[in-house]
């Protein structure tokens, strides 16, 4: 009788060669190795849906995108830079270029097929004043919001996220208020996450005030990192509002109270705790001063340790407490060691958490199948993907041929000793009930087989099985907005070079300081206006002369995907897809790379393949808040 062999690990030459062979990222890569943000069919999906909706006729999309988008990678000089010229040229000497006109060529270097004259068609957008070249980008954007060209669509958000003008943000606030129960709104925000200017409180402004809650939750993210006193003016009267709710101590404090309380230490680097009066009377005495002087003062205490990168101010104070779990409220199960030596475990996000320096206790399947144990006083359980295939631990045998299912037939003299580490039905059953009562289960790859399929098959089963490689992936529209998704997508930022660049400081020559007018940091242009429902000011007082380059730049990562990972069969609409992968599509017909659903009091998060081995092209930080975000979830079930 012949037996399999385990495989030994994911970096074993066979495993390797497919990694690095199948599957590739999202995107076409040059002659130079250099890759691009868009595939050849978004850019020929937005050119079909663009010249049906907007122009029939009047700009023809190429006849083979592919052709073009290949030309395109050599970065060399096209048609629609000249074009742009052209239309500053022809417009009006005031008022310049309709918003009408500049939609229309943002359409035609969307639709050329041509990425580098798209990027270069919003840097000279990005500068102009007025509003109107931010509508025409938001515009097409919108107009691409239920197109399956997501590549298009993301670059647009980043690009116009980075403009630096001040009617810009007026702008933006109007648009993400008019559409905020679209999902482009909450992607908007989700873009502006990058930004550090003061202007961004016009938007923040009417998010606070007219927006959901999920919405206005994104805005305390964005404002947290815009250390100016009128961001604190923006907020104070929000968090009077939100006091307001806990009538006198008869209700808890809300969510959004919790954050604007750390969104507040964040900016002030003040510990006023959680009294509105303590607050509102220090702000008056202080406020005067401006908050570039009142931080500088202050002791810098934050700091978050274990992390690849620090987080966002919020999440940062919230982070801390999670140091102080106590015992038991996190456990992660684990494969056993195989008698020959083996690790079973392909993932050990034991390893992550001690980095983190988040308590836990780790105990292995065979644990929670015997009939002693139980799930009492854990809030969260994380299950490493671990073989589940019957193998061969004789340690005398060796690997020979691969035959499937990261294993290899088993070659050696003497008896096979079969075993095959499966948690039982009684286990799962276990785990399915802890959900049920309110706890949160973190799974991944074959935890789809083993125990999703097996508990919770009305919800997610187990698809096409997969070559693996990395793909390109991004948040699936309108989701940013989920607390599980929150610093996911967005990019790594120099906090001290900004903080400075926006006192107008030079870090070489500190005697500036002596220089600064605390009025720096108010906008007095953000006032009350006519245009548009929600009457964002329009007015240009304190607007900037010249208005500094836009930051067009689009986020770029990849989901490392290991050869037979399941592919994810979505089976309810209760499911909420969180990260997506158009490159994944295509290979398997469903894009899903990480899921949500909840199961009456609790909660479930399923990720493709390994989250341990996950990273980002800009920050290997970036997919690590995932983790971060379910944890925080985590802190808040087991503070209850």
């Amino acid at each position: 009788m012949s037996a399999l062999w385990i495989s030994s690990s994911h970096s074993d030459p066979f495993f390797q060669d497919l990694l690095d062979n199948r599957g590739r990222c999202s995107g076409s890569v040059d002659r130079n190795g250099m890759k691009m943000p868009f595939s050849s069919r978004s850019f020929l999906t937005a050119s079909i849906f663009l010249g049906l909706w907007f122009f029939v006729g009047a700009v023809c999309a190429p006849l083979d995108a592919q052709q073009s988008f290949t030309q395109s990678l050599q970065f060399e000089p096209r048609e629609t830079t000249p074009l742009f010229t052209h239309a500053l040229e022809d417009g009006d000497e005031k008022e310049g270029p309709s918003a009408k006109e500049l939609r229309k060529l943002v359409q035609q270097a969307a639709m050329s097929g041509d990425a580098s004259a798209l990027a270069e068609v919003l840097r000279t957008m990005g500068r102009m004043p007025g509003r109107n070249a931010t509508a025409a980008v938001l515009s097409t954007a919108n107009s691409l919001s239920r197109s399956t060209a997501d590549d298009i669509y993301w670059f647009l958000l980043q690009g116009v996220a980075g403009f630096k003008g001040a009617d810009a943000f007026t702008e933006m606030g109007e648009f993400v208020v008019r559409y905020k129960s679209k999902p482009i709104a909450r992607d908007l925000l989700n873009a502006l996450r990058k930004t550090r200017s003061k202007y961004a409180n016009r938007v923040i402004r009417r998010v606070m005030e007219y927006c959901p809650i999920d919405m206005q939750m994104m805005a305390v993210d964005i404002a947290a990192e815009i250390p100016v006193r009128r961001t604190v003016d923006v907020l104070m009267p929000i968090l009077a509002r939100e006091c307001a709710k806990e009538k006198d101590g008869k209700r808890p404090p809300t969510e959004l109270k919790r954050s604007l309380i750390s969104a507040m230490e964040a900016l002030t680097m003040q510990q006023l705790g959680n009294s509105l009066i303590n607050w509102q009377g220090w702000w008056e005495r202080e406020r005067s001063r401006g908050l570039k002087v009142i931080r500088e003062e202050a002791e810098n205490h934050e700091s978050t340790t274990g992390l690849a990168r620090p987080l966002d101010p919020v999440r940062a104070r919230q982070f801390l407490g999670l140091e102080d779990l106590p015992p038991g409220k996190v456990l992660v199960i684990k494969g056993p060691t195989a008698k020959n030596g083996f690790d079973t475990n392909y993932d050990h996000i034991e390893h992550v958490l001690e980095r983190i320096s988040i308590p836990h206790t780790v105990i292995e399947k065979g644990e929670v199948e015997k009939s002693s144990f139980s799930f009492k006083g854990v809030a969260a359980v994380f299950i490493n993907c671990s073989h589940i295939h019957k193998f061969c631990q004789n340690p005398n045998h060796k690997a020979g041929e691969y035959t499937g299912n990261r294993m290899h037939r088993c070659v050696g003299e003497g008896a096979h000793d079969e075993v095959q580490f499966k948690m039982n039905k009684d286990a799962i059953d276990k785990i399915v009930s802890f959900v049920e009562k309110g706890g949160y289960l973190f799974t991944e790859d074959w935890c789809l087989i083993e125990v999703l399929e097996v508990g919770f098959n009305k919800f997610l089963r187990s698809g096409t099985a997969l070559e693996g490689g990395s793909f390109g992936i991004s948040p699936e529209k309108g989701m940013t907005s989920h607390p599980l998704l929150r610093g996911v997508f967005v990019p790594p930022v120099d906090m001290d070079a900004l903080r400075r660049r926006a006192y107008g400081l030079d870090d070489e020559d500190d005697d500036e300081d002596a220089e600064y007018d605390p009025s720096s940091e108010d906008d007095p242009g953000d006032v009350d206006g006519d245009r548009g429902k929600t009457g964002v000011g329009n007015s240009d007082l304190d607007a900037p002369g010249e208005i500094e380059d836009p930051d067009i730049r689009l986020v770029k990562h990849q989901w490392k995907i290991d050869k037979e990972s399941p592919s994810l069969d979505i089976r309810s609409k209760k499911v909420q897809v969180l990260i997506d992968s158009e490159d994944l599509r295509k290979e398997c017909g469903e894009g899903a790379v990480a899921v949500t659903f909840t199961v009456k009091k609790g909660r479930v998060i399923h990720v493709l393949s390994h989250f341990g081995e996950q990273s980002s092209s800009d920050n290997e930080a970036t997919i690590e808040n995932l983790l971060i975000n379910f944890l925080l979830q985590v802190r808040i079930r087991a503070g209850n």
